[in-house]
């Protein structure tokens, strides 16, 4: 906390923390003029020797490379120094190594090519790496992929020159060249790890495993067994990398660089870049049962559940322009009964709920749905993309694009009194400057204080903050177009898909800032949270549940094809968890099914 305090009389505004690294905590953090997103990382002040960090920082502000983490400033605090870092959003290595996302071998091989290219730049001048290891390569977010950068250049050997002498090597094990554990620092030795990274992308799992001491006798002593199904082109390189001598092992750099070029030439004539460098073994696939349903009289789809007062759930279903209500008992089967009918004077698109009803957003006007004051228009002319209501109802926002490439967002209090009916104050408007071509994509509520614009720029996305009083914060760029944003527990987390990358699920954090992404085998259209993961669902009826760390729990074919869920929320979901009951409309003819979905039964092995 004294860190953030100190920070925050600077020039950089702290989003929050975003990992405990090897050498000190690194935070997320905004410049309060630019807005450019960076990293803070908090280097005790006792575990560096003031004339060998100048030393060193010299080297590391010197180092500009695409695929290297910039340096660009250095912060004090009475704590230490800071480092101010260039940020990558989309986590590091290690994490994706960890997920079930299936890398192509033109990805592994661009990991691969950049980590070189990093070290050719270092190597050149002077600067040895000493501890290459997935956890030290940061994953920058493309369109469709990811660019490898190199992280902790030059603070890996500072470190390592502060504590050789009363520990022993320092560095990970896992990754460390055989010379490494007599404390000799050549280039080669980054090479060795970058080896073994190699080898597990290829293959999912490290050369060598056990404890440091058995780690230690494998790599001074056992030579790594490469299977044959690794390519030869592969095996060449990886035998080369992992050879005990250094004599026999790349020197340099570059050249390993260059054999691999050479692969990358050979597998891009047989046109075989794009084939899985490695298949992850998935959960078995399940044919899902014939789920029971009820049917309603009429063609619609299913908008939203509202809690009643009393036992059950006030069911909202539409079509176009007509919106039925039903009581939906809690215990699910029950033909639902039927209440009357209302239309409104254009077609409905969504449904937010509240914690006293829900505003139902058509194409041009929006009407609030409250269980003791009934159904009202409260707005008219807007963006159907660009509605929010607070998570405690009590203000809303609507945005619309404005003259000059601009966007307006208005803001306003809305209050429900027994006695005064709903007031609904005058709005307070903040125009949002834009370029030619910007999309509104969603207008967003991640808490009771503020509001973000959600803005496509070209390739990128632009998430504009606002508070509910109607004074502009700034703006946060991520670097891939987004699309279909939806709310979790967890707070200022967006489940989300991205523009011509079908087969992949990100995970947006807003504060601090961060952006995971992990391919899928199926193309979700529907993103919805359980209580232990991610729900995905395809048009085709596949299933998958994933969890925070991309691992597949569990996945299912030959579902309903839906056009429409929702969340039945009951007592457990009260208390702050996911529900694991859903209810999926399906179109049949002149009436529409609806069915009950319970995950539970879709994930038996999984307790929910």
């Amino acid at each position: 906390m004294a860190l953030t305090r100190q920070i925050r009389r600077s020039q950089y505004y702290i989003l929050g923390l975003v990992g405990h690294g090897q050498f000190g905590r690194v935070y997320c953090a905004i410049h309060r003029k630019t807005g450019d997103l960076v990293a803070i990382k908090d280097l005790h002040k006792d575990r560096f020797p003031t004339h060998k960090f100048l030393r060193e920082l010299r080297f590391l502000i010197s180092l500009e490379h695409p695929s290297i983490v910039t340096c660009h400033a250095l912060e004090h605090s009475t704590s230490g120094r800071q480092l101010v870092l260039d940020y990558c959003e989309g986590g590091t290595l290690r994490s994706l190594l960890e997920s079930d996302t299936v890398l192509t071998v033109q990805e592994v091989l661009g990991f691969v090519l950049d980590i070189l290219a990093a070290l050719e730049c270092a190597h050149r001048q002077g600067i040895v790496h000493c501890d290459i290891k997935p956890e030290n390569i940061l994953m920058e977010l493309v369109p469709g992929g990811w660019v490898a950068r190199v992280s902790d250049l030059g603070i890996a050997r500072l470190s390592q020159e502060a504590t050789q002498a009363d520990m022993g090597h320092t560095g990970s094990p896992a990754y460390m060249a055989p010379e490494r554990f007599y404390n000799q620092h050549p280039p080669a030795a980054d090479l060795y790890a970058v080896g073994i990274i190699l080898y597990e992308l290829l293959l999912g799992q490290r050369p060598f495993s056990g404890t440091p001491m058995e780690l230690m006798v494998a790599h001074l002593n056992r030579p790594p067994i490469v299977p044959t199904q690794v390519a030869e082109p592969f095996s060449q390189v990886l035998r080369k990398a992992l050879q005990k001598l250094l004599p026999k092992r790349y020197l340099r750099a570059r050249d390993m660089r260059a054999d691999l070029m050479a692969v990358y030439q050979t597998y891009q004539t047989q046109e075989l870049l794009g084939q899985p460098a490695f298949a992850k073994a998935l959960p078995e696939l399940d044919l899902a049962a014939d789920l029971p349903f009820v049917t309603l009289p009429h063609p619609t789809a299913v908008m939203g559940l509202v809690p009643l007062p009393h036992q059950g759930h006030l069911l909202v279903t539409c079509s176009q322009q007509r919106v039925w209500f039903y009581h939906w008992p809690q215990a699910g089967m029950t033909t639902p009964k039927d209440s009357q009918g209302f239309t409104l004077p254009a077609p409905v698109r969504r449904f937010l709920p509240t914690p006293q009803g829900g505003l139902l957003v058509t194409t041009e006007s929006l009407h609030l749905l409250s269980m003791t004051h009934g159904l009202g228009c409260i707005a008219h002319g807007l963006c159907p993309d660009g509605v929010a209501v607070a998570p405690h109802g009590r203000w809303f926002a609507t945005a619309q694009p404005a003259t000059g490439n601009s966007f307006a967002v208005s803001l306003r209090q809305l209050t429900m009194s027994s006695g005064q009916g709903v007031k609904i104050s005058a709005p307070a408007i903040v125009v949002i400057s834009g370029s030619s071509g910007d999309r509104l994509i969603d207008l967003l509520a991640p808490d009771n204080r503020h509001a973000a614009l959600v803005v496509r720029r070209g390739s990128r996305t632009l998430f504009h903050a606002i508070t509910r009083r109607g004074t502009y914060l700034g703006s946060v760029s991520a670097s891939v177009p987004l699309h279909t944003l939806v709310p979790t527990q967890t707070p200022y987390r967006y489940l989300a898909l991205e523009e011509n990358c079908p087969n992949a699920l990100l995970i947006v954090d807003l504060k601090p800032f961060r952006m995971l992404r992990y391919r899928l085998d199926i193309a979700p259209q529907w993103l919805f949270e359980t209580a232990v993961g991610y729900g995905l669902l395809s048009p085709e009826g596949g299933f998958s549940l994933i969890n925070d760390e991309g691992r597949i729990i569990n996945r299912t074919a030959g579902l309903p094809r839906p056009q429409a869920m929702v969340a039945c929320h009951s007592k457990t979901s009260a208390d702050g968890l996911a529900p694991t009951q859903y209810l999926w409309s399906v179109s049949a003819g002149q009436q529409s099914r609806i069915y009950p979905v319970d995950l539970s039964h879709l994930a038996p092995d999984i307790l929910f």
